[in-house]
Order: C-alpha cells, then structure tokens, then sequence
C-alpha cells in the first residue's frame, strides 16, 4: 500500500466554501482572503496568531502550575 495519492481517483470539485480532493479538504474562502489581503497584512496576521498561540501556552502553564 502507496502513502501516494492515487491521481486516477484524486477528484477536485468547488462547493460553497471547500473543495475536496481525495481525503483533504482545501478551504477556498480562505485561501481567497488570504491572497486578498498585502503580504504586509499577512505578516501581521501571521504574528497576531503567534502572539494568541503564546498567550494559551502561558495561560496553560500558569492553569497547571495552580492544579499541583
């Protein structure tokens, strides 16, 4: 058994918001929002998600500093 896509049964089809190829699904609203936007609001969106991403992590760690 391939870890290979197999292209003969590799289907692409656009729905409302999603295609589907095979076993993933590719939204494409954003990924048009995204090539929208000026790779100057894709840093800046980029670094506000890092900057949530941490604030979990530390609000995570300070959640389980207080449970021991």
């Amino acid at each position: 058994m391939s870890s290979e896509p197999d292209n003969e049964k590799m289907v692409l089809r656009e729905s409302s918001a999603a295609c589907v190829t095979g076993e993933e699904d590719i939204d494409l609203w954003l990924l048009k929002d995204s090539l929208a936007k000026t790779p100057w609001e894709r840093m800046q969106a980029n670094d506000d998600a890092a900057n949530f991403g941490e604030s979990l992590r530390t609000a995570m760690k300070e959640r389980h500093a207080k449970l021991k």
